[in-house]
């Protein structure tokens, strides 16, 4: 990922030790007074869920503010801006709300006004269920697509955002147009973005100009991923920094297990089969109905669908389409003399992976010797496994698994390689990586580097590529800017 790129007048600034950085402040678009900001704390943070969450605290001195202050409440946007010597080199950097605290007012003695807003990105209101439509039940998708902004109605990162109160126009994605035969919704919005995010490396983020952002996924086949670094930090403009292994994360063997859904062609997904049968001279097997014990007569029998895979194997359903109608049901059911079932009940809607029927006699003894339904179906292979190590990092580390599991893997192919195959390779040159980590203070407002970023690291003598792991912005009305990142080695 790339750091923002700033205005031309920002950036002949940044490095300029003679010019203070400070803070502006928007509500829903009207500037605060410069001079009542008193502190404003600005985190960014890659989150282990998969996500990148912005937030924020604001300290504002109301004494003469109050009535300014007044007209916003919970919800309403608050932009905030760094700028360099004046208001003419300024950059907004963060696009976020009041939280469901308000704005808290306090007082000390007679003269000491003062407030305090905690401010949170559109993340918040993503991942609260309760505010979602139909946020107790799970949503089955088929034939989706993972980011395809072209055809929203089939893209998943357009489906979950819309989940969550948001429209096409609110996301800035990326072009991963990888089949996802089945998947079952069950968290909340940001949640199942989180995990799609994570499955393909993409970054997501609750940016400054889009209300989502899902972009800089390395399988993205249209818009070229970069890891190229930014800016470079010196110990000229570092006021402090520790370095320490950080090797948590360290794993030289690899198991990525999922739900591995397909889709077949249509086939026999049921054929009626019971106890108490006879075979004929042809050993065809035939099903005398002399009353009405056996179930398919009964009310609310199920006819669970079953498929076979490519490989013959038989397989459970989860989904069922272009599914024989009654009359083609009927016409296909083989009785002995030309005898004739009542068909009370065929219901194919209700459920996805078995038909509810129920056959009326009507008296007649009825020999049957075949009813089956055709259709085509989405089938499941549970605790599919990929396995991938490194002997070298074994025999010189010992084994050390990481047991992955993600819900969204494709089984498209890049190059003619399967894309769950392709991901199991790459998580575990990531996690084969053994590196040191770093947490450094500056005072350069460093406001167009983005958690998830790389940037060049220059002390101990030696020059790294980082990854940005976590960024803060301080202003203090009475001290002097600083900017803290946790950085890790790439």
């Amino acid at each position: 990922m790339k750091c923002y790129e700033l205005p031309a007048a920002c950036e002949a600034n940044l490095f300029n030790k003679n010019i203070r950085p400070y803070v502006r402040i928007a509500f829903e678009g009207n500037y605060f007074s410069d001079k009542d900001i008193i502190e404003c704390v600005i985190q960014s943070y890659r989150s282990v869920d998969g996500g990148t969450r912005n937030l924020g605290d604001l300290i504002l001195d109301t004494t003469e503010t109050r009535e300014f202050l007044d007209n916003y409440d919970t919800g309403d946007d608050v932009q905030i801006w760094y700028c360099y010597g004046d208001n003419s080199a300024c950059f907004m950097r963060f696009n976020l709300k009041i939280d469901d605290n308000g704005i808290q007012y306090e007082q000390t003695g007679y003269s000491k006004k003062t407030c305090r807003i905690h401010l949170v990105d559109h993340s918040k209101a993503l991942s609260d269920e309760k505010k979602q439509k139909n946020w107790t039940e799970s949503q089955i998708l088929v034939h989706s697509v993972v980011c395809d902004e072209t055809q929203p109605e089939k893209s998943l990162v357009h489906i979950l955002a819309k989940r969550g109160g948001f429209s096409a126009d609110d996301i800035d994605c990326c072009y991963l147009p990888f089949n996802v035969p089945y998947v079952e919704i069950t968290k909340s919005a940001w949640d199942e973005l989180c995990d799609l995010a994570k499955c393909y490396g993409a970054s997501l983020e609750c940016s400054k100009d889009k209300c989502i952002s899902f972009t800089e996924s390395p399988y993205d086949t249209v818009n070229k991923f970069s890891d190229e670094k930014g800016i470079t930090l010196t110990d000229a403009f570092i006021t402090h920094y520790r370095s320490y292994n950080d090797n948590d994360e360290y794993g030289n063997s690899i198991r990525l297990k999922y739900t591995k859904y397909s889709e077949t062609e249509k086939q026999v997904l049921w054929e009626f089969t019971d106890s108490h049968s006879w075979y004929d001279e042809d050993f065809n097997v035939w099903y005398p109905f002399t009353n009405d014990s056996r179930e398919i007569c009964q009310d609310n029998y199920k006819a669970l669908y079953t498929a076979k895979d490519l490989n013959g194997k038989v397989r459970t359903v989860v989904y069922a389409e272009d599914i024989d109608d009654k009359e083609t049901f009927e016409k296909n059911i083989i009785t002995d003399g030309g005898k004739k079932f009542e068909i009370e009940v065929y219901d194919t809607t209700s459920n996805r992976n078995c038909a509810v029927i129920k056959l009326n006699r009507n008296g007649e003894n009825i020999a049957l010797g075949s009813a089956r339904i055709h259709g085509k179906a989405i089938i499941s292979e549970t605790n599919f496994c990929v396995y991938r190590h490194d002997e070298k990092e074994i025999k010189k580390h010992g084994q050390q698994v990481k047991n992955l599991s993600y819900k969204y893997l494709s089984n498209d192919e890049i190059d003619g390689v399967p894309f769950y195959e392709l991901r199991a390779n790459d998580l575990l040159e990531e996690y084969k990586k053994r590196h040191r980590s770093f947490y450094v203070t500056t005072y350069l407002c460093l406001c167009n580097v983005r958690a998830g970023a790389c940037i060049g690291l220059n002390i101990e003598g030696k020059e790294r590529k980082v990854s940005v792991d976590e960024i803060s912005f301080r202003y203090k009305k009475e001290e002097a800017f600083s900017t803290e990142l946790w950085l890790s080695e790439k």
